[in-house]
C-alpha cells in the first residue's frame, strides 16, 4: 500500500483544526499559516483560537475563530464541534505548529483515520504498551497529534471528557472500542516538538485506558484463576499426577474463560471465527500448561535447596507467574483488536 499520493487540498469539506494556536508566538503563527496557505490550492477552512490574524493575508484560507480555552482537550472538542457544524468530512490536526510540520498531511489526505508519529521515547513506549494491554489496542505511539480524523471518528471524540496527554491516549481507545479503523504511519522525527510526559501524565494515561471491556475481562480472568486453583487442588487431592492436574485445571478454566469473553464480553459472532480463535486459545493454554510444569520443577528445586517443601505455596506462586505471562499474550494474540494498522517508513 502506498501512502505517497501527495494529494493537495482542494475540498473545503476538509478542515484544519488548530487548538491552542494562540499560545504560539505571533511570528510562528504567521509563518505556519503562510506555509499552509502555499500547500492548499483552493479555499480551505482553518479553525483557530487566536484573534490576531488578518485573514486577507491568506487567499486560500478561510479563517474561522472559536473561543480560546486553557484546557487542551476542551479546546479541541470545541474546535471539533465547529468543524462538524461547518460540514467537514475530515479534520486535520497538528502535533506542533512548526513550519516544517505544516505540510505533514499532504501525503495522506486520501486515506481514512490516520496518525502520523515519529519514533517513540522510552516513557511513551511504556505508556503505550500498558495502554494497549489494558484496552486491547494496537497503537505504536499514543501521543502523536498529527492526525486525520473522519467525520465518524470526530462525532465520537467530540463527546469525550479528558484533557492533555490522557485525552490523546483515550481518543485512540475510543475508536478501537467502536471498531473504527486507524492507520498509523511511523517515521523518523523531522522538526516536531520533542515533548516528554511526566509521571502524573503517565499514570493518568494508563489508568484511563481501562474501559468496560477491560474491566469485564479482569473479572472473568479472576474467576477463571479461581477455577484453575480449585481444579488443580481438587485433582491433586484425588491423587492425580501433577501434570495431569494442571492440564485439567488449565483446560476447564481456559474453556470457561474463552466462552464468556468471546460471546459475552467481546460479543464476537460467527462459529468459524470463534472456532479459529478457540484453536489458537487452546494451543496457547497447552503452552501455558507446559510452561507451568517447567516453572514448578524449577521453583521446587530452588526452594528445596532451602528446605521449604510446602507444595501449595510453590504451586500458587507458579500459577501467579504463569497468569501474568498469559495475560499479556492472550491480549495480543487472541483478543487484541486489529483496528489499528501500523506502517513503518
Amino acid at each position: 500500500m502506498s501512502y505517497c499520493v501527495y494529494l493537495l487540498m482542494s475540498n473545503p469539506s476538509v478542515a484544519f483544526l488548530l487548538p491552542a494556536f494562540v499560545n504560539q508566538k505571533s511570528t510562528q503563527r504567521q509563518q505556519f499559516l503562510d506555509k499552509l496557505n502555499k500547500v492548499v490550492k483552493s479555499p480551505s477552512i482553518v479553525l483557530l483560537d487566536s484573534n490576531e490574524e488578518d485573514e486577507s493575508r491568506w487567499n486560500n484560507l478561510i479563517i474561522v475563530r472559536f473561543a480560546h480555552i486553557r484546557l487542551f482537550g476542551e479546546s479541541f472538542r470545541l474546535g471539533l464541534s465547529a468543524a462538524l457544524n461547518l460540514g467537514a468530512e475530515k479534520v486535520v490536526t497538528f502535533e506542533s505548529y512548526s513550519v516544517i510540520n505544516a505540510t505533514w498531511f499532504t501525503d495522506y489526505l486520501n486515506g481514512g483515520n490516520l496518525i502520523e508519529s515519529g519514533r517513540r521515547n522510552f516513557r511513551e513506549m511504556v505508556v503505550t504498551e500498558l495502554s494497549n494491554l489494558l484496552s486491547f489496542g494496537n497503537s505504536y505511539n499514543n501521543f502523536s497529534f498529527n492526525r486525520i480524523i473522519t467525520k465518524e471518528a470526530a462525532l465520537l471524540l467530540r463527546d469525550t471528557k479528558l484533557n492533555g496527554k490522557s485525552f490523546m491516549v483515550e481518543s485512540i481507545n475510543i475508536l478501537n472500542a467502536h471498531g473504527i479503523h486507524n492507520t498509523e504511519i511511523i517515521r523518523e522525527e523531522y522538526g516536531k516538538d520533542n515533548k516528554r510526559i511526566n509521571l502524573a501524565e503517565m499514570v493518568e494515561s494508563v489508568i484511563k485506558s481501562f474501559n468496560k471491556t477491560s474491566i469485564n475481562y479482569s473479572l472473568i480472568s479472576s474467576f477463571s484463576y479461581i477455577i484453575n486453583l480449585l481444579m488443580v487442588y481438587t485433582s491433586l487431592s484425588l491423587g492425580f499426577f501433577y501434570p495431569l492436574a494442571v492440564l485439567l485445571g488449565g483446560e476447564i478454566s481456559g474453556f470457561s474463560n474463552f466462552i464468556v469473553n468471546e460471546k459475552i464480553n467481546f460479543r464476537n459472532k460467527g462459529f468459524l471465527s470463534s472456532a479459529y480463535r478457540f484453536g489458537k486459545f487452546n494451543a496457547f493454554i497447552l503452552a501455558v500448561v507446559a510452561f507451568d510444569i517447567f516453572m514448578i520443577s524449577i521453583i521446587s528445586k530452588y526452594m528445596l535447596a532451602f528446605g521449604r517443601t510446602d507444595f501449595s505455596i510453590i504451586s500458587t506462586f507458579s500459577i501467579i507467574i504463569v497468569s501474568a505471562v498469559s495475560l499479556f499474550f492472550t491480549n495480543k494474540i487472541i483478543w487484541g483488536r486489529g483496528n489499528h494498522q501500523k506502517v513503518f517508513l
